[in-house]
This record gives structure tokens, C-alpha cells and sequence, in this order.
């Protein structure tokens, strides 16, 4: 299809007819390849097209293969083994930052495949909602070994589960391999867009045996400073062809500097400071941050539709804004986006042919039917946080998603993800979105989906959103309604309403328990998560006992799980061992607890072993917990060695996704500074106790109902470092705030937090004599009638 015209279409793909039972045709037309079983059949996508860019910038649309694939040898080997592995029909679940590069890999592997022999191609979402709307899914056949990637996996959550339903009880045989590899940026097992995908009473057994892993596989960042340099090295040479700059290969300060970039690990970022670079030089692009990276080169583009603009004597202004709302809607065919230009026209005031701006916009952001989106992510919500400011744009928004539904809501979660930072504007739209779907449960139910669960910056909304989805289902007396009450107790627990969360928990198991007792269905694992979490919220009220027992439940299921499905119930057995021995510290039973944390961390080496990018952050979590349990019995050397194992793998995570990881760095350093207080390592206690509070107290500004109890045990473990290496007179006011921070979570919950204040207070009382100081007597007052009533431990 011409680039510069709308009315040329590309020819139908030829439907052959065949006659028999159980024949397969296999298609291909243009980009695309067509797996085709009668009426049934999916196109994918290869993206040859976009090869050679439309324009300067689309070199850094990981379509366009602009530059080398770098520093990705173990992640195609590793999808390589996942393709030839024994199984009929696998999928494997590939995640990843904006920018980290899941795209690029998926393209190259496909690349790969094709050359030998597959069938490969990406699912886009048009593509995945025409062949969900068709029938008999279980018949859908393949005629050479296939690869269906689908990029944005939480958007088609819906599409994906009923096709893997259909797949998991599949009945026809076939003697081709079938892999689906789902792209998204993360996944948490226990809730969101997967439960959605690989949950659901019995057919859920079925479709988890289909993974491969059983947990996502994370991207890792490029690990050596020669791979960051090539890349950086490569794109320089495209953006500067004319006088191409030559950074310093053998510079080991040059090298270091690239390691520690927080960005650095990113493909696409590299790729931007390289853009940066040709125009401000190596010294100044180095210092931008992400957000800045992404909006110079959105300014860039910014520019350039201006210029085409002007020369088509279209107004500037309506161009930039039209292209905005189609990234937003993720792109727009030719039928669509006529009739919503001529809207937005009477909506904002500007006059122009709907027509003629069309075909301006597919000149400049071509796809085959209409107008493509701005490509990679971040660069198109740098640019749409541009062009739609203020209550304008706020209202433009609502416009959008009045058209396009999900596809503009998930466009504008992952712009939360990636702005929340630096604007308030992308969460203000979020929360209006929600809002305009309050009362549509499968729209809610999408949107849940959507929201990584860890994000800090989307919890607020996460929580509303679970409420909602909740009220909705309230006649539903079926697993759809268990597993809304547990993601309402994960999201009531993740803002620290503690006491809501356990009724939400309580609920969850109650409603799993009567699944279960009702009959085989497969909802056991429904149940071994709503105890897991319940204990977390038993724990969070210092209901340890209870907490303890609940632990233990879900233990004990999860172990008869995994001896009939280890691949896919070991990973969670090891989740719930590492709460376990968490719950048997919380009742002083600690020999029994480092037993279980040892056997946790045992389970999670031996998983890592075998897919390091899966289960290493897992490991992390076990490492630490491990680390306080042989810290409990004495051991003070070997925990030390745990927690700085469990502090190098959270610095790189946390590097990579710093909105999911900072709060497990922070408390992996909390541990490291604990630990080396044991064995009197005061000078280097210090540092790490002052990194972990630096970065509590920045999560504590956001969310000090949730981080304000672990920002006041840093401060408390910083004020006796002080004290060791300073004297009283310098430590006593951090005791004062320890306290002070301490305070609104021990008024409100004496049970679970008095004992630690009382610690708190008797340290602080004797440092301030130490000092020659009074103790804030309004601060004791305020607190007295707590002391009073909880004695300590």
C-alpha cells in the first residue's frame, strides 16, 4: 500500500477451499501470515514493511530493526529451548520496562524461526478480537510449527483466556508445534491480567501446565558496558551519518558511568541519548533522566508534524492534537478516525476536511488502513502529555476513551507507569476513566487487569477499582467474586488498610472453601492464595497466631499441588514457605523457622538455576527473609553474606523498574545495615542504613499510610548507628522522629505495632539523658494511654 494514499487497499487474502475432515490450509499474504482451518483462522503479523522507517525518528520503533540486537545471546537461547521443547502447545510469558526491549527480542527470534521453517508473527489486537468473535477455537489448526506472539498481553487478557480454555482442552492432535509468546510489562501471578488469563475453576489446571516457565521471564538490562557502547555507538551513526561522533571505547571512567545509569540497561533509552547526543553533545545527553530523554524526542516529533503541517496549510495545532488522540486509541482505521476528527472538530472549535487531515496523518504515521500510533511507548506518552494539557486535554481524553474504550485506558496506564513522577496529569485521566465505567464490570474488569499490581503510583486507583468491581459482583456467588474479594485484599493491604484487608481476605477464603467442598473444580489453588494472603493481613494486625495457622494451610495445600504439578505449584509452594517461616519468627519459633526458609531459598536456587530471569527477584525476597532467621539464631556471618546477595539482585531491579522494586531495596538495605550491626560493623552500617532511609522517606511521601512503619524502623536503626559512631547528642533527635513516625500506626493499631514503640521509646528516653535533653513531653502525652495498655515484648 502507497504511504501517501488512503484509497489504494490491500488485496483480501485468498481463502482456499478444501474438502475432507481435519485438513489444514496455511496462507500468506504480504506481511502477513495466515494460519487458516476452514472458516477459522488467525493472521499474523511480521512487520516487514516498517523495516526502512517513514520518517528520522521511526528508527527508534523496535519494527524498524534499525540497529544491531546486542547482548541478547542467553534470551534467544533460551526462547530457542522454549520452541523445541517436548510440548504440543506452550506459552511462555515475557516481561519487561517500557524500553527493556521485549519487542525487539520477539522480532528477532521470529526473524530466526522464519528462516528455519515456522509459521511466525505477532497477534495484534484487532486481529485477536476477529478471531475470539469467531467459532469452534478448540478446531483452530496449524499446518507448520507456529509462533503467536502477542504484544500487551493485559489488554487481550480476556481474548487470551478463553483461547487458552479452548486450547488447554484441546482434543485434535497435531504433529507441528504450537508456542504462544505473551509480551507485557509485568505480571504478578497471584492477581491481575493473569489470574484473568490462566485462572478459572478447572480449566485453570490445564492452562498453567501449558506455560513454560511457570513464572514471567523478565528481560534483563544489557549487562557489560561494551554492549551499552555498540548500541549507543550504533545509533549515533544513524542519527549523525554525516559526522558520525565516536565515543571513548577504552575509557574505563566512560564505561563505568554507563553501568551506573539508571536508564542505561534499556535499549530504547540508550537509543534516545544517542538521539540526544548528535544535538547536545555526549556530555549533556548523559545527564537527562527518562522522562527527559522521552520528551526531547517527542518535541522532535512534535516538530516535525508542525513542518508537515504548514506545508499542507493544515492548522498545526489540530495535527499535533489528532495525532495525540490516535496514540492514544492506539492507532485509528480510515472508517474510525473521519468521523471522530469531525467530532473533535466540534468539540475543541477548529475547522479543517476530516479528509485532508487523514491523509496528512497516514502520511506521517502510515499503517495499511488509517493511522498508526506513535511508536516505542514512552516516546508516544511524552508526546500525548504534551499535546493534551490542563482540563482541555482532560476532557479530550474521556472524548477518547468514549471511542476506543481499553485501548485508551491502557494507554494511559502505562503512562502513569512512566510519568506518575513527573505530572499528575496522566493519573487524574486514569481516575476519570474509572469513573466513567464504574457500573460496566467487564470494563472494570479490564482495567484491573491492566494495573501492575506493585506499582506504587497506581495503587490508589488499583483499590477503587477492586471496590467497584466488587459492588458489581455482588449477586455472583462463583469463583468470579472469590477472586475479586482476594485482589480487594492485596490492594486494601498495598494502601495499609490493614483491618479492611483481613475482612476481604476472611471473605475470599469463606467463598474458596465452599468452591472447593461443593466438588472437584480445580479452586484449590483459589483457596492456598486467599489463606497466603490472609496471613499477610494477620500478620499486619499482629495476629500472629493466626497468622501462623493460615500460613501453614496454605503451605500444606500448595505442597499437594506441586506434587502433582511441580512445574507449575513449585514456584508458589516456595511464596508461601517464605511466609511460613516469616509467621514461625513472629511466634519465636525460630529453629522451625530457619528450616523453612532454608528449604524456600533451596526451592527458589534450584528454579532460578534453571531460569535465572524468572525466578531471581523471587529469590530475593526468600534471601532476605533467610537472612533475618540466621540472624535471630546468632548467625550473624552468614546472614550477612544472604542479605548482600538478596542487595546486588534488588540494585539491578530496582534499576531497571524502579516503580515495582524501590520499596524491596529499601528493605534489603534496611536488612544489609541491621546485619552488619551485629557484628559491630558500625562504619559500614551507616551508609546502608542512610540509603534505606533515603528511600523510605521518598516512598513515605507518597504513601506514608503504607511506608511510614518501615520508614520509623530505619530511622530508629540509623539513630543507633548514630549513637555508636557519634554519641547520644547527635542520635537522640532521629530517635525523636522514629518515634514520631511510629506514632499514627501504633495509636491505630496497638496491637501490631506498640510493642516496637515502646523499644523505641525506652532508646529514646536514654539517649536524650545521655544528651543532657528532655523528651518531647507532648509527644509522651499523646502516646500514654497506649502505654499503658500494651506491655512489651
Amino acid at each position: 500500500m502507497s504511504a501517501s494514499s488512503l484509497k489504494a487497499k490491500e488485496p483480501m487474502p485468498h481463502t482456499a477451499h478444501i474438502t475432507g475432515d481435519h485438513n489444514t490450509v496455511v496462507q500468506i499474504a504480504g506481511d502477513h501470515n495466515t494460519v487458516v482451518l476452514g472458516r477459522t483462522f488467525l493472521t499474523l503479523t511480521r512487520f516487514d514493511s516498517q523495516r526502512q522507517g517513514a520518517h528520522p525518528l521511526s528508527v527508534l520503533s523496535p519494527y524498524s530493526r534499525s540497529t544491531r540486537l546486542l547482548g541478547r545471546g542467553d534470551e534467544l537461547a533460551s526462547l530457542r529451548a522454549f520452541l523445541s521443547s517436548p510440548k504440543p502447545i506452550a506459552v511462555r510469558v515475557l516481561v519487561g520496562g517500557g524500553g527493556s526491549g521485549k519487542t525487539r527480542l520477539a522480532l528477532e527470534l521470529c526473524d530466526q524461526m522464519q528462516a528455519e521453517g515456522w509459521h511466525t508473527g505477532f497477534a495484534t489486537r484487532t486481529e485477536m478480537e476477529r478471531f475470539s468473535a469467531g467459532r469452534n477455537l478448540s478446531a483452530w489448526g496449524w499446518q507448520k510449527p507456529t509462533l503467536v506472539v502477542v504484544d500487551d498481553a493485559a489488554a487481550n487478557a480476556r481474548i487470551l483466556g478463553l483461547w487458552l480454555d479452548e486450547l488447554a482442552d484441546r482434543t485434535i492432535t497435531t504433529p507441528h508445534p504450537l508456542r504462544l509468546l505473551l509480551l507485557e510489562r509485568s505480571a504478578d501471578t497471584d492477581t491481575g491480567w493473569w489470574g484473568s488469563v490462566f485462572g478459572g475453576g478447572y480449566l485453570a489446571l490445564g492452562k498453567r501446565e501449558l506455560l513454560d516457565p511457570a513464572d514471567p521471564v523478565a528481560v534483563r538490562p544489557l549487562g557489560t558496558p561494551q554492549d551499552r557502547l555498540a548500541l549507543l555507538q550504533d545509533m549515533l551513526t544513524i542519527a549523525r551519518p554525516d559526522h558520525s561522533l565516536t565515543l571513548p571505547q577504552e575509557d574505563a571512567g566512560f564505561h563505568q558511568r554507563l553501568m551506573q545509569l539508571p536508564w542505561g540497561g534499556d535499549p530504547l533509552y540508550l537509543m534516545m541519548a544517542a538521539a540526544a547526543m548528535a544535538r547536545l553533545g555526549q556530555a549533556q545527553a548523559l545527564t537527562l533522566g527518562r522522562t527527559e530523554l522521552a520528551r526531547f524526542v517527542a518535541f522532535q516529533e512534535a516538530d516535525r508534524l508542525q513542518k508537515m503541517a504548514k506545508e499542507a496549510a493544515l492548522p498545526e495545532a489540530l495535527v499535533l492534537h489528532l495525532a495525540a488522540c490516535t496514540t492514544l486509541a492506539q492507532g485509528m482505521a480510515e472508517a474510525d478516525f473521519i468521523p471522530f476528527a469531525r467530532d473533535e472538530q466540534t468539540a475543541t472549535g477548529w475547522t479543517s476536511p476530516p479528509a485532508a487531515l487523514a491523509e496528512l496523518l497516514h502520511q506521517a504515521l502510515p499503517q495499511p488502513d488509517g493511522i498508526a500510533p506513535l511508536t516505542p511507548d514512552v516516546i508516544a506518552e511524552a508526546f500525548v502529555l504534551l499535546q493534551l494539557r490542563g482540563d482541555k486535554g482532560a476532557a479530550t481524553v474521556q472524548r477518547c476513551h468514549a471511542r476506543a474504550g481499553q485501548r485508551v485506558a491502557a494507554s494511559v496506564v502505562r503512562c502513569v507507569q512512566d510519568f506518575a513522577d513527573t505530572s499528575p496529569e496522566p493519573l487524574r485521566w486514569l481516575q476519570a476513566i474509572v469513573q466513567a465505567v464504574q457500573q460496566d464490570a467487564p470494563a472494570l474488569t479490564a482495567l484491573n487487569d491492566s494495573l501492575p499490581v506493585a506499582s506504587l503510583a497506581l495503587r490508589e486507583v488499583g483499590l477503587d477499582i477492586a471496590q467497584r468491581r466488587l459492588a458489581l459482583l455482588e449477586s455472583d456467588g462463583g469463583a468470579k467474586r472469590a477472586g475479586a474479594q482476594n485482589d480487594l485484599a492485596v490492594a486494601l493491604g498495598q494502601m495499609g488498610q490493614h483491618s479492611a484487608a483481613l475482612h476481604a481476605a476472611l471473605q475470599a477464603v469463606a467463598a474458596y472453601r465452599t468452591l472447593v467442598e461443593q466438588g472437584p473444580g480445580g479452586f484449590e489453588p483459589g483457596l492456598a492464595l486467599s489463606l497466603h494472603n490472609l496471613a499477610n493481613a494477620q500478620h499486619a494486625l499482629g495476629q500472629h497466631l493466626e497468622a501462623l495457622r493460615s500460613a501453614h494451610e496454605a503451605v500444606q495445600l500448595r505442597r499437594t499441588l506441586a506434587a502433582q504439578w511441580p512445574d507449575t505449584f513449585r514456584p508458589p509452594l516456595a511464596a508461601s514457605l517464605t511466609n511460613l517461616a516469616n509467621r514461625q519468627s513472629d511466634m519465636r519459633q525460630q529453629a522451625e523457622a530457619l528450616e523453612t526458609a532454608l528449604e524456600a531459598v533451596a526451592l527458589r536456587r534450584s528454579l532460578a538455576k534453571q531460569q535465572p530471569d524468572v525466578y531471581q527477584p523471587p529469590l530475593a525476597v526468600s534471601l532476605n527473609s533467610l537472612a533475618n532467621r540466621q540472624s535471630n539464631l546468632g548467625q550473624h556471618t552468614t546472614a550477612l553474606a544472604t542479605t548482600l546477595e538478596a542487595v546486588a539482585l534488588y540494585r539491578r531491579l530496582a534499576a531497571q523498574q524502579p516503580d515495582l522494586y524501590l520499596p524491596e531495596l529499601a528493605a534489603s538495605l534496611h536488612n544489609l545495615a541491621t546485619k552488619h550491626g551485629s557484628l559491630r560493623q558500625h562504619t559500614a552500617t551507616l551508609p546502608a542504613i542512610q540509603e534505606a532511609v533515603a528511600l523510605r522517606r521518598s516512598l513515605a511521601a507518597q504513601r506514608p499510610e503504607v511506608f511510614g512503619v518501615e520508614l520509623a524502623k530505619s530511622l530508629f536503626v540509623l539513630a543507633l548507628c548514630t549513637s555508636d559512631l557519634q554519641g547520644a547528642a547527635a542520635a537522640w533527635p532521629l530517635a525523636q522522629e522514629a518515634v514520631q513516625t511510629l506514632r499514627p500506626a501504633a495509636l491505630r493499631l496497638p496491637q501490631a505495632h506498640g510493642p516496637l514503640l515502646q523499644v523505641m521509646l525506652g532508646k529514646y528516653a536514654a539517649l536524650c539523658h545521655a544528651a543532657g535533653q528532655e523528651p518531647d513531653a507532648e509527644l509522651l502525652a499523646a502516646l500514654s494511654p497506649l502505654l499503658s495498655t500494651t506491655p512489651p515484648e
